[in-house]
């Protein structure tokens, strides 16, 4: 059973301040995709005048207007949210570094501390 790597306290300390951040972002996409979704009702007269066409082209165009603006909203949020998941990868890969490399330090030691007790016995 392979043990899972533990997490150093800047990893978790990195997680720990995002989250509430990370936890806006989403609330955020999701709340404007669902005002998105209550504005599309659909339509209940088709206009009978040249003057109701253009009322109603008006009023496409404030829609189309207002689409584009949470269409850039949405992106910049899930712009934020991917540079904090690369902060939390950096953050991550440079953890496991540091694990490796005490990994390494804890089995030269072993190795080191077998051949001195190989050489006390043998002696």
């Amino acid at each position: 059973m392979a043990k899972k790597p533990i997490m150093s306290l800047g990893t978790i300390n990195t997680i720990l301040n995002t989250a509430p951040i990370v936890i806006q972002g989403a609330t955020r996409l999701i709340k404007l995709i669902r005002d998105q979704g209550q504005d599309n009702k659909p339509d209940e007269e088709i206009p009978d005048t040249i003057e109701g066409i253009k009322i109603e082209v008006d009023r496409l165009h404030q829609r189309l207007d207002k689409n584009d603006e949470s269409n850039v909203e949405q992106i910049k949020l899930i712009e934020e949210l991917a540079k904090q998941n690369e902060t939390l990868a950096t953050q991550l890969k440079n953890t496991i570094t540091h694990l490796n490399r005490i990994t390494i330090v804890a089995i030269v030691s072993i190795i080191f501390s077998v051949a001195c007790i190989v050489v006390i016995v043998n002696q």
